[in-house]
């Protein structure tokens, strides 16, 4: 099947340190498969009109009113301030309304608040709720709910990933201490208003507020242990409502006929585990109505083959890249890095790996957001090995006892690249960097290991040399949780340790100004630094492709909407 090249679209969009796939979420995701952004969502395949209401050439139209949609892992972290991977998050995702969502161009909008005010000091946010919302067990939500769920995220002993959202609000430090019994930041003004008040300004301090609100009533706990035991069994606000969850095969939701928003007109949405080897061709027979494979053309092709779907395809708002790890005597001088990107033929795999679904990327910014600078203004490391040679020879690398491998002060310019084997792109990346970087003096050993073991060394450790991985981003660019100083300690995502003193500037500035060009200008320097000091040898931008059933109407995904923003307008065909 023939595909269109991938498209960079600028985008306008606004990160947090939010989950993958998590829309507005605040953190930026570690991932084994990493993605880029939008490019063309519209399918290439059309679809077949005279086989559409026909089971014997489709037969998802015999699942009747009912989405089904693929995953490769379910976790059963069924709760809104739980959840850490992209699948979980689609639960929480249905399940639970947050205060406040995104559109599909990555803009703050209200949800369970109809809306909100930000003091003139830029301390406070005050949010009203939406009237008549009720909990699916026919509670009221109210903004005592609301308190509860943040000050959850306080609680000494909380151990999910949101932690950080609620680091500057006053009082969670004295709270966490336990030198006060409730939060002096968080007030229940009245039953449908609740108000946040933070240390200092901080522009992107909305999208601490894209968490599914608890119901006090069902999640209040004596112990965290107890906490944690209720998640696989949730209740929400939601647009859909929890049915059951069957470890390891599937979880199914239904409508929920009293939702206060544009309720559904799906009867119900089952998540389906599925291995993403077969993922695509339980697409193509009509198993699952939506599936998201890695991006490539047999994936492509798999999904086009019988007819009975097309592809939407986008770039995916991340990137993948090679870290280094900025304490190594060898890999602590920037002309070094310089020389391993100029070494090392990032067009040509990507050309090869990826086959168009992919483009090479030159700074830690995704092409769909406002921040993306203009590509002229950043060196392109194309490929010179002859350059490379002259950068570590002025660097003082040089092979003084000529057996290919350079030298400096008695050690060998030999590096041992820590990678994941889950996914082949690393193990192919791997392969070319070891033949090039040898033509330019530097010896290479791969150290193979699997995704969360790579992660643990990397982030939780600090051993290592250098490594591979993506980051999937959310919407605020504000890079600080991955490069700033405050994020170099065991357990952090600069776990590279890069420091550099107007990077760090510029993130505090990026945080506390309000507008948005000003703040876009700070965010092109940055980009600017980041392409120079190579704190990552930045590899690629990816392209997301999703297999979508001809039967489902009225769906458009993109970088910053995934399906589950969609449930609410989407239409399916079925047979009764």
């Amino acid at each position: 099947m023939k595909k269109s090249l991938v498209l960079l679209l600028v985008f306008v969009m606004v990160f947090s340190l939010a989950l993958t796939g998590c829309g507005g979420s605040k953190t930026e995701t570690p991932t084994p498969a990493d993605t880029s952004t939008p490019a063309d969502t519209s399918s290439e395949t059309p679809a077949d009109d005279s086989a559409a209401l026909d089971p014997s050439q489709n037969k998802a139209l015999t699942r009747g009113n009912v989405l089904t949609v693929a995953t490769s892992s379910l976790d059963g972290k069924f709760n809104s301030i739980m959840s850490d991977n992209v699948y979980d998050s689609w639960v929480t995702g249905l399940i639970f309304d947050p205060l406040v969502t995104n559109d599909a161009q990555g803009n703050a909008i209200p949800s369970s608040a109809k809306s909100w005010d930000v003091s003139e000091d830029k301390l406070t946010y005050t949010f009203h709720l939406n009237e008549g919302m009720t909990f699916h067990d026919g509670e009221p939500v109210t903004a005592d709910d609301v308190a509860f769920t943040y000050t959850t995220i306080a609680d000494p002993d909380y151990d999910g990933p949101r932690g950080t959202v609620v680091n500057d609000i006053v009082g969670v430090e004295a709270y966490r201490k336990g030198e006060a019994d409730t939060i002096e930041g968080i007030k229940v003004i009245d039953p449908l208003t609740i108000s946040f008040t933070i240390q200092e300004p901080n522009v992107q301090k909305i999208w601490d507020f894209v968490y599914g609100i608890l119901p006090q009533h069902v999640y209040k706990y004596d112990n965290w242990e107890a906490f944690k035991a209720t998640m696989n069994n949730p209740v929400g606000s939601g647009i859909l409502k929890f049915d059951e969850f069957k470890v390891g095969e599937y979880i199914k939701m239904s409508a929920n006929e009293n939702y206060f928003g544009q309720k559904t007109k799906l009867d119900g949405v089952i998540i389906k585990l599925q291995p993403t080897e077969t993922a695509t061709a339980a697409f193509a027979a009509g198993d699952v109505d939506l599936v998201n494979p890695p991006a490539n053309l047999e994936n492509y092709d798999i999904m086009t083959s019988t007819g009975i779907g097309t592809v939407q395809e986008f770039t995916g708002n991340g990137y993948n890249y090679i870290g280094f790890n900025l304490r190594n005597p060898k890999l602590s001088d920037k002309r070094v890095r310089q020389a391993l990107a100029y070494g090392l033929n990032r067009e040509l795999f990507i050309e090869n790996q990826w086959e168009g679904f992919a483009s090479v990327c030159n700074t830690p910014i995704s092409p769909v957001s406002w921040a993306f600078p203009d590509p002229t203004t950043l060196n392109d490391y194309a490929y010179d090995p002859e350059k490379a040679k002259a950068l570590l020879e002025e660097a003082g690398w040089v092979d003084s006892d000529g057996d290919g491998i350079r030298e400096k002060d008695g050690v060998k310019l030999s590096l041992t690249w820590t990678a994941y084997n889950d996914v082949d792109w690393p193990l192919n990346l791997i392969a070319l960097a070891k033949e090039q970087w040898k033509e330019i003096g530097v010896e290479l050993e791969a150290e193979l290991m699997e995704f969360n073991a790579v992660a643990e060394k990397v982030f939780e450790k600090q051993d290592f040399e250098m490594w591979n991985m993506g980051w999937s981003l959310s919407i605020d660019p504000d890079p600080t949780a991955l490069f700033g100083s405050e994020a170099d300690v065991l357990g952090g995502y600069n776990a590279g340790g890069f420091h550099n003193e107007r990077a760090d500037e510029i993130f505090a500035l990026g945080t506390q100004e309000y507008d948005q060009a000003k703040r876009a200008a700070l965010y092109q320097e940055w980009a600017q630094i980041a392409n120079e000091e190579l704190p990552y040898l930045f590899n690629a931008y990816r392209n997301e492709i999703w297999g979508v059933n001809n039967r489902v109407k009225n769906m458009e995904l993109g970088p910053y909407y995934d399906w589950t923003y969609t449930v609410k307008e989407i239409e399916l065909d079925y047979v009764q």
